[in-house]
């Protein structure tokens, strides 16, 4: 029998940031879109859930929030053109997806209609991702992504190859998973798109280009849908 595994850990802090991350996912899933709703389009409840909860909780385990990767991102030369081909491998995929009706279809009962124009229906759309968004990423690339790595590497005395390993490999996860629930085109795109976003943040020790990555693509989502 292993004891090296004791009823205790399931009250470190690796796992308390992981009940964490699956609780205020949960309690999202079925009540977010009814509850705390302000003016139709701007969920307060995910940015409770997906914000204040996680800083309370890294609060609580006196997790620096400087280790979070909110500094300004640090681009090395030869990274800089890495970067570039990757915004031109992302545009030209994206762009492919302009072309798929049935992705579309989906979405188009939600999002397409209402208003009183397409500025009405963009803006409100950018209200919603204004609610939904910024928690998304803080919950997935700092909570979870550094986050994690900061706890397995600071706290549990992994190396940083292993902890970061595995902070990568979590926030995959929960990425991917959450998305199940819709189109299998969006969830393929988050099966590559997860990773590469939070190599991206690890490289440049900061969050700021796959926030910025992200909401591009919800831009563009948008954009499409209401062209189509």
């Amino acid at each position: 029998m292993d004891k090296s595994f004791k009823a205790s850990d399931f009250f470190s802090p690796f796992m308390a940031l992981i009940a964490t991350a699956l609780l205020v996912q949960y309690i999202g899933r079925y009540y977010a879109t009814h509850h705390l709703v302000v003016g139709h389009y701007f969920y307060l409840l995910w940015v409770i859930l997906r914000i204040v909860i996680p800083t309370a909780v890294l609060i609580l385990l006196k997790v620096p929030l400087t280790a979070l990767g909110f500094g300004a991102p640090k681009i090395d030369p030869s990274f800089r053109s890495v970067l570039l081909v990757m915004g031109v491998v992302f545009l030209s995929a994206f762009a492919g997806i302009y072309f798929c009706q049935g992705y579309f279809n989906f979405y188009s009962g939600h999002f397409a209609k209402g208003g009183h124009g397409d500025m009405e229906r963009f803006l409100n759309f950018m209200l919603f991702t204004a609610s939904t968004l910024p928690g998304w990423e803080f919950l997935h690339r700092c909570f979870l992504l550094m986050g994690v790595r900061y706890v397995l590497a600071k706290r549990e005395r992994l190396s940083l190859r292993h902890a970061t390993l595995i902070a990568v490999a979590v926030c995959w996860v929960f990425e991917v998973i959450f998305h199940f629930t819709k189109p299998m085109l969006e969830s393929a795109g988050l099966m590559i798109g997860s990773p590469l976003l939070s190599y991206i943040a690890l490289r440049t020790d900061s969050i700021w280009i796959a926030f910025t990555g992200h909401l591009l693509v919800e831009i563009l989502f948008i954009v499409f849908l209401i062209v189509r």
